[in-house]
């Protein structure tokens, strides 16, 4: 980290800022590269990116034009850079294009924009991997893409593996393609897996299919990071995007809300299936964190399931505490700069609170601004350092 970006840190938080939600923008080099020859031409039409200069983008999604992931050009485009603000953001013009943040593609101008975030470690999560890989129909054509993605993002990290955390692709279209490609990256030295929470081949998350992969993650110690999409570009059956999307249009809203609801109804859809389905208690050890949406979701959904729960006695035995076994175990949630809530309610959040700056996306943030709202609401001293950085180190096993 700079001199410069370290005395604008507290002394409690400057040599331990782990960003523990940022992003990068695939390059074409996954598909001209890494991709296995012999499926360069089947797995691209499976699914293709593809950004030219003028901000001009091909997506191509099992055989045909996907819908486009982004209802602006500015809407979870990578054109965040440090000393932007919300008010310069808010001011662009969402039909123009924004130049892409090198950073969000090149490691070395990543990592200098990380000094002056203020940020010396930072985990990083796929952007059009996440929207559309899920979507994938072929499970081998998934296989494929997952150890094209993760052998790029391998070689990224090496630019400065000590900051640059990678987070790894699952083909979850087919167990034993995933739990393969787990035990691959895991030996690669993988701390993380990206999970979405949607449904695959008609099963959720919580189908049985999936026992021997949560067996998996738990044993090899590999954190399975449950993370939400907006749903702007998901099926009906995937996601809550097209669903809401046509709510909006009868209520006359007059602008796209998915990205507003559906990510925190992904990951609650996600958190409310384990714990009625007993995925808290039958995999103890199993890292299991939720990223990409508000953190706030958290006790909330735990509390909606508890009650549930208590009444329904029908369901199978499962605990009917299910917030006591989330924070009994390895468990972990990204907040971000502008949820108060979190500093509100520090002492409900201390033990499983990591910020993110979600870095280089639109609404992304810097740690000092961080660190700032955290002293504004009065956090202790050692509650920030741990959601600035301890919390997820540990997390991680770093």
């Amino acid at each position: 980290m700079s001199r410069k970006a370290e005395t604008n840190m507290t002394t409690a938080t400057a040599t331990t800022v782990f960003d523990s939600c940022s992003y990068v923008l695939e390059p074409p080099a996954i598909w001209e590269q890494y991709l296995d020859p012999a499926y360069r031409v089947a797995a691209r039409s499976a699914f293709y990116f593809h950004m030219d200069g003028s901000g001009i983008i091909t997506t191509i999604l099992n055989g045909k034009p996907a819908k486009p992931m982004n209802t602006s050009r500015i809407f979870r485009q990578a054109i965040w850079r440090p000393g932007m603000t919300v008010e310069q953001i808010g001011e662009l013009d969402p039909r123009a294009f924004h130049q892409i943040n090198p950073g969000a593609w090149d490691a070395k101008a990543r990592l200098k924009d990380m000094d002056a975030m203020g940020a010396m470690q930072a985990l990083l999560f796929p952007t059009t991997f996440a929207e559309y890989f899920p979507l994938v129909e072929n499970p081998d054509h998934a296989n494929v893409l997952a150890r094209a993605y993760n052998n790029w993002v391998a070689d990224f990290v090496k630019a400065d593996a000590k900051r640059l955390i990678p987070v790894a692709m699952l083909p979850m279209q087919d167990t034993g393609f995933a739990v393969a490609e787990l035990r691959r990256i895991a030996k690669a030295g993988f701390k993380a897996a990206f999970i979405r929470p949607s449904y695959f081949n008609s099963g959720f998350l919580n189908h049985k299919r999936y026992t021997p992969l949560w067996q998996e993650l738990q044993s090899l110690g590999v954190a399975a990071f449950i993370h939400a999409s907006p749903g702007s570009t998901n099926p009906e059956w995937t996601s809550s995007g097209s669903f809401v999307e046509r709510v909006a249009l009868k209520m006359a809203i007059g602008h796209n809300v998915a990205e507003a609801v559906a990510p925190a109804m992904d990951n609650a859809t996600a958190l409310t299936a384990f714990a009625f389905c007993g995925h808290l208690e039958d995999y103890p050890k199993l890292k299991l964190a939720f990223a990409g949406a508000r953190a706030a979701l958290i006790p909330l959904t735990l509390e909606k399931s508890e009650t549930y729960l208590t009444v329904a006695s029908y369901i199978r035995d499962v605990s009917l505490e299910p917030e006591h076994i989330f924070l009994e175990r390895p468990s972990l949630v990204t907040f971000d700069t502008w949820e108060s809530t979190v500093a509100r309610l520090h002492d409900v959040f201390s033990p499983i609170a990591a910020w993110g700056s979600r870095y280089p996306h639109h609404d992304a943030s810097t740690a000092h601004e961080a660190v700032a709202m955290l002293k504004k609401y009065n956090v202790p001293a050692d509650v920030t350092k741990k959601m600035m950085g301890g919390t997820i180190q540990k997390f991680l096993g770093l």
